[in-house]
Order: structure tokens, then C-alpha cells, then sequence
């Protein structure tokens, strides 16, 4: 008998006998598949069993899905990174690491010191960022100590030398991203911050500063304003300060606090000493729509989106609350929850457009002129509340074209009489000087002469 050195089976060694074989194995293989569960479960088949799932032989596979929750204990946490929301975290931790984050559902007892409340309604306002935001900190690019520049460390170890073509080239300042970093310590990061900034103030300070700031090509009004002081020249940017008072704050009370530095650096006293200068997201990023303090006085904090649950009416020009705010976005779908009407005005047929309405296309760069269209609009047919833009917008204060001065309301109105009284809330609460009672065109002069006043163009008199 041969032995069988191999398992294949083909049609020319396979007897009839041994298919038969065969067959009846994998037919008794398939039988017990199929009734000896059948046969086991009969076993435990009990007349009075309610529960199944309390007599059942092997439940340790469950601790698999009972255990993925599991931690030892949290601690709640404020989110904040440079955006408008700050949300409550509450963060899970097992074995000292943080498995996940969840909501903070206390949102309702939120108070202050004055007793006001939070709404319940605040709640559940977390986006995927911060929820995945441990895996930011666990991460393998987190950088955890300080690095710093080769070529900018051996320029300050060697004093700040006045940089030159050649010295440009030696500490790599004209070949961005050639140069490689190196590990320092902490307290050796807070020594190099402080040679810079004292180099700065020193180098723009007097009348030296000056002209290197001229040969620099800074606007003379830009050097004025500085007064000789070269902590001046140093500008300072703590993002939106609200979102992070202890953090993005600490940046403002630094630019504040070279006024120190200012003392050491020109020999003045404390009254003179002059500061850093605070460049906002207003004055300088631009990001926080400028015009905005322009027109209501407030930094466009007077408004939150919560207000949006309260609208009928929703127009969104310049804004994706679909992909952006997203933390906002259940303010969005609560009104049209609530059946809000939405109109989307963009070029685009983008996300916000599939949510709303009316979609309004406009050619870009024309939204200025369709919104002119819509004040023209509202003012003929008086729909605004006139006390509200009296009261909290600088509409009436327009600035005529020919001069471009304030036009004043005795200009265009006969026997115009102020109705802003001189020992009114602007002088009583606000501290309104009389010489800005004055500059605000409060007194009626009547002193205008005729050539002064705006004319009326007439309809067809011009040539455009």
C-alpha cells in the first residue's frame, strides 16, 4: 500500500468507495453543526427561567463593551483654542490617561456671582475637535518642551549684531526653513525671550531708533507716535482675549508690562515709561469685521447666536453656520426646527445654500451694493425702529463726500435744535468732555454759510 503524500483530491485516484466515505464524514459534520447547540440549549431549558441571559454558560465576551466606558475618575475642562465658544468638557480618565471626553450636562446650574443663570438650553454644544482633543495631547507630533533656532540663537549669543547681507546669510535669516532647531530648557526659552525683547527697545530707542526706523521705511506718523521709545516697536497680539482670559490675556499684560522695561532701557520715570502696543483682531487681523465697532460701538459682542432660536427670519451673507461655528450649529437647526425662514445670500450654491429658503445668487464683490439697495429700501419705506438707530447705531452720522467732514444735522435741517443734552447721560455716565460736546457738532451754531451747505444733486444735472 502506497502512502499518501499528498491530500489533493482529483478525478483520477478518487474511487467510488472513498467518496462515499467522504461524503458521510462532512454529512455528520454538518448534523452535529446543527443539533448539538440545538441539544445544549434543550439542557438548559428551564420551566420557570424569566431571564435567559442569567443562566447563560460564558458571558465574559460582555466585559469587552462594559469596560470600553469604564474610567476612574474626571475632572471638567474648558476648551478654549481661538474661537468663540469655550465649552465645558468633561474629560474621563482610566490608569492616569484620558480615554475620551463627554458632555458637561450641568450646563442649567451654571451661575454667577450676581445669581443670573445659564439656560438649559446651552447644553450639548461640543464639536469633534474637542472631542478628540486628548488625542491632540497624547499625540506623537506634540511638542513638549522648547526649541529654539540655531542660526537665531547664535545671533543673540553673539549680542544681536545689526544684521547685514552677510550676517543674514551667517545666522540663516534669508534661507527660511534651511536651519534646523534645538532642545533648551525652560528657563533658558525665558532668557532668550527677554534678550530679545530687550534688544528691540534698546536698538528703536532715541534718536537712533528713529532713523533706523526712517531707513526702514516706517511711516512718519507710525515714528512719532512711538516718542522715542523702542518698546514701542514691539507689537503684541493675544488673539480674541475673552476666549482665554488667564491665557491669550497673559499676552496683553506682557505688552503692558514693558513699560518696565521702557524704565531700564531710557533712564525715564515710571509716569513716562511707555509700553508695547496691543494689536487686536480689530486694529490690526482684521478678522472680526472692523466696521462693526464703526457703526454699533460695540466689538460685535452684543450678539450671541442663541438669539437665533427666537428668528423667523434668518439672512446669512458672509457666513456657514453649516461648516463653521460648529459648535453653534444647534442654535441653527433649532430654528428650523421651529420653522424659521432662511435666505442664503452667496455666488455659490455651497452647504448653507442646500438648508435655506431662498437662495439669493449675487456676483461677488456685490453684496455691498445689494445691501445699499435694501437700506434705500427700509428708509423710504420707514421700516426701522427709529429709536434704536438713534439710540444704538451711528447711522445718522454720515461724512459728506465734498469735504469730507461730519455733516451735521443743522446743514440740512432749518433751525435744528440738539436733542442731546449737555448734562445728559453722555456727560453724567459716560464722561463726555465739553470740548467733545463741541467737536460732535452738539451746539446750534447756525454760522454756516450757504456755500457750505451739501447741495442737492437733481436728476439728470450730472453727467454719470
Amino acid at each position: 500500500m502506497q502512502p499518501c503524500n499528498h491530500l489533493t483530491m482529483t478525478s483520477d485516484n478518487l474511487s467510488r468507495r472513498d467518496f462515499i466515505r467522504r461524503s458521510g464524514l462532512v454529512g455528520a459534520g454538518i448534523a452535529a453543526a446543527q443539533m448539538l447547540p440545538l441539544r445544549f440549549l434543550r439542557a438548559q431549558d428551564l420551566p420557570d427561567l424569566s431571564n435567559p441571559l442569567a443562566h447563560y454558560p460564558n458571558r465574559d465576551w460582555e466585559k469587552l463593551y462594559r469596560n470600553q466606558y469604564a474610567y476612574d475618575h474626571a475632572f471638567a475642562w474648558v476648551c478654549a483654542p481661538n474661537d468663540t465658544h469655550n465649552c465645558r468638557i468633561t474629560a474621563h480618565v482610566r490608569n492616569g490617561v484620558i480615554i475620551r471626553m463627554g458632555e458637561a450636562y450641568d450646563v442649567g446650574n451654571y451661575a454667577d456671582l450676581y445669581g443670573n443663570k445659564a439656560s438649559w438650553n446651552w447644553g450639548n454644544r461640543h464639536c469633534a475637535k474637542g472631542y478628540t482633543f486628548h488625542r491632540v495631547v497624547y499625540g506623537p507630533y506634540r511638542l513638549k518642551h522648547p526649541i529654539v533656532r540655531r542660526g537665531w540663537k547664535r545671533w543673540a549669543d553673539d549680542g544681536f549684531p545689526q544684521l547685514t547681507p552677510e550676517l543674514k546669510a551667517k545666522y540663516k535669516f534669508d534661507s527660511r526653513g534651511t536651519d534646523t532647531f534645538e532642545r533648551i530648557s525652560w528657563g533658558d526659552a525665558f532668557l532668550y525671550i527677554a534678550k530679545g525683547l530687550r534688544a528691540v527697545a534698546t536698538r528703536y530707542s532715541g534718536e537712533a531708533g528713529t532713523r533706523l526706523l526712517k531707513e526702514q521705511g516706517y511711516a512718519p506718523e507710525m515714528i512719532e507716535a512711538m516718542e522715542g521709545a523702542g518698546t514701542r516697536a514691539i507689537k503684541m497680539r493675544g488673539g480674541m482675549g475673552l476666549l482665554g482670559v488667564m491665557g491669550k490675556y497673559g499676552m496683553y499684560r506682557l505688552c503692558n508690562s514693558l513699560a518696565l522695561l521702557d524704565v531700564h532701557v531710557r533712564g525715564v520715570d515710571h509716569e513716562k515709561a511707555k509700553a508695547g502696543r496691543n494689536w487686536s483682531n480689530y486694529t490690526w487681523h482684521g478678522d472680526q469685521a472692523p466696521g462693526q465697532p464703526w457703526v454699533h460701538g460695540l466689538q460685535n459682542s452684543e450678539c450671541d447666536f442663541n438669539d437665533l432660536r427666537f428668528s423667523k427670519l434668518i439672512v446669512m451673507n458672509g457666513k456657514n453656520l453649516v461648516e463653521n461655528k460648529i459648535t453653534d450649529a444647534h442654535w441653527f437647526i433649532e430654528t428650523m426646527e421651529r420653522g424659521c425662514k432662511i435666505v442664503v445670500i452667496a455666488p455659490e450654491y455651497g452647504a448653507p445654500s442646500t438648508k435655506c429658503d431662498y437662495w439669493i445668487p449675487v456676483r461677488p464683490s456685490t453684496d455691498a451694493a445689494l445691501w445699499l439697495g435694501v437700506t434705500r429700501l427700509m428708509m423710504d419705506n420707514k421700516w426701522y425702529d427709529e429709536a434704536f438707530v438713534k439710540s444704538f447705531t451711528d447711522f445718522p452720522l454720515l461724512i459728506r463726500s465734498d469735504n469730507l467732514k461730519r455733516l451735521r444735522a443743522a446743514e440740512v435741517f432749518p433751525n435744528y435744535k440738539s436733542t442731546l443734552a449737555a448734562d445728559g447721560p453722555s456727560m453724567k455716565v459716560q464722561g463726555l468732555t465739553d470740548e467733545q460736546f463741541r467737536r460732535l457738532g452738539c451746539e446750534n451754531k447756525g454760522t454756516e454759510s450757504d456755500s457750505s451747505r451739501p447741495r442737492r444733486r437733481e436728476a439728470g444735472r450730472s453727467g454719470h
